[in-house]
């Protein structure tokens, strides 16, 4: 299993905060094991072999449960992986069951679409107010009257070119900010789970994310072909 789990690492972003898998003494279906630090729990049912790790992670999108899977396919025929069928649902400290969101690669996306527009909506007032501000100054001169008192005259310019320089600026900013987000969104993309066909011998790993909710136990449910892989996670202890 360790020469699977070396390429997973090349694989899975960086960790943070891991979580303890809850295993019951009676269930011989299920080996774990650490690497690199790393919780990793299996499962194998007629040779379609499903791991899991489990780590809690902050970014500027949000703080998310995220799931490291590996598929391994073992069997004579093929197998379909489908990011919809993973399931999830958090005890919480008061007893109460709810069901987490877990995020599609498209469902994610749209997130992280949606938190962009608004920076790129803020930035682009505050780009706009700088940008019509910058074609104005203003000048003071002082004369001194018949009487010897002295008045102040404030005369406000208006360059039309200056403006024009400010607001290529301006929106030179905005086009690099829009780069900077779509490459934010593709970096995003690797290596997060989509829907596969899984041949015989062949093996998928990834991520994916689920919402993050306070409560002291977590369930993630994987149904593949029919059959349900399922891995409960200790969340309320706090990380270090």
């Amino acid at each position: 299993m360790k020469f699977i789990l070396a390429f997973v690492l090349m694989c899975l972003p960086a960790w943070v905060g891991g979580q303890t898998f809850l295993r019951n003494d009676n269930d011989t279906s299920v080996v774990t094991e650490y690497l690199d630090g790393k919780l990793w729990a299996y499962r194998n049912n007629g040779g379609l072999i499903v791991g899991m790790t489990n780590e809690e992670i902050s970014d500027d999108y949000g703080r998310y449960y995220q799931i490291g899977i590996i598929i391994n396919n073992q069997r004579d025929t093929s197998v379909i992986f489908n990011p919809e069928e993973v399931y999830s649902s958090l005890v919480k400290k008061n007893g109460d069951t709810i069901t987490l969101d877990v995020y599609t690669d498209e469902e994610y996306q749209k997130k992280i679409k949606k938190s962009q527009m608004w920076a790129m909506v803020l930035t682009g007032i505050s780009n706009g107010l700088s940008a019509g501000q910058a074609g104005y100054s203003t000048s003071t001169t002082s004369t001194v009257g018949a009487n010897g008192s002295i008045y102040f005259t404030t005369t406000t310019h208006y360059n039309a070119n200056a403006a024009a320089q400010a607001q290529l600026a301006a929106n030179q900013r905005m086009m690099s900010l829009g780069r900077l987000f779509e490459e934010d969104r593709n970096i995003r993309r690797q290596g997060y789970l989509k829907k596969n066909t899984i041949h015989p011998g062949e093996t998928i790993c990834g991520y994916m994310n689920i919402k993050r909710k306070k409560g002291k136990l977590m369930v993630v449910d994987i149904d593949i072909c029919g059959c349900n892989y399922c891995f409960a996670w200790d969340v309320g202890k706090k990380r270090k």
